[in-house]
């Protein structure tokens, strides 16, 4: 039951955060309680229920009928795949624990720089010492370190050889995030492959379907802490 449980705290998360994200970032625009963004109508209890309330409402709003962001509904999606996930991988112990306030933190770092294609500094802080909380023990402290130094150095060789061009500051901060929580140089390596595959291809067919051009940037976290979720799902923590 702690899956089920867990899947559909994580589907509320993904909601909430979502709401969250344009809070902070669309304060012109944001209302208290959750409304249509086209048509400033507040929305009913039931269209709030995270996942099938997109399924029922066939993605539009039922009074205007804009469609309601996918961005919206896939943050609900990612959110009950990663507790869910998260449940099988972690029994409920601390890793668990530490699991799910990491999945929260980098899901609204994931949703800022899909949809804005920001990462808050402030907010990288505090979420690079979660990550290393996370994922730290007195017997994988170097590693871990070295993890962290290699993901930063990374992107800051992106960011300085490249003049801003290929990634922003705030990837070098992820960088950081992303190589202090998988705690390993080898997974790190394996991380960076996946967002680096991945972000190729879809990179091809946004330019294929002719919804980018050649040098437009795509928001890396969008990439990178996908494939952070994956291989720590896949291997856990080295403790």
């Amino acid at each position: 039951m702690t899956i089920v449980y867990l899947t559909i705290l994580g589907a509320v998360v993904g909601s909430f955060l979502a709401w969250l994200g344009r809070a902070l970032m669309d304060r012109k625009e944001f209302k208290p309680r959750s409304a249509c963004d086209a048509c400033r109508r507040t929305l009913s209890w039931w269209e709030l229920i995270p996942i099938f309330a997109y399924l029922g409402l066939g993605g539009r709003c039922r009074t205007c009928g804009a469609g309601i962001l996918l961005t919206d509904w896939a943050m609900e999606l990612i959110g009950a795949a990663l507790f869910g996930f998260g449940a099988v991988q972690f029994d409920a112990s601390r890793d668990l624990l530490w699991w799910c306030i990491l999945s929260f933190a980098t899901m609204l770092i994931f949703y800022i720089d899909l949809r804005w294609m920001v990462v808050p500094r402030a907010f990288s802080v505090v979420v690079a010492f979660i990550a290393i909380l996370a994922a730290w023990s007195p017997e994988n402290v170097a590693i871990l370190a070295l993890s962290a130094l290699l993901g930063t150095i990374f992107y800051f060789f992106l960011y300085a050889i490249s003049n801003g061009r290929w990634v922003g500051d705030g990837d070098v901060a992820l960088g950081f995030i992303v190589g202090a929580a998988v705690t390993h140089p080898m997974r790190l390596g394996i991380t960076l492959l996946i967002a680096h595959v991945f972000g190729a291809v879809v990179a091809l067919l946004l330019l294929a379907l002719k919804k980018r051009q050649l040098g437009d940037p795509l928001p890396m976290g969008a990439f990178l802490l996908p494939a952070m979720w994956v291989v720590l799902l896949w291997f856990g923590w080295s403790q």
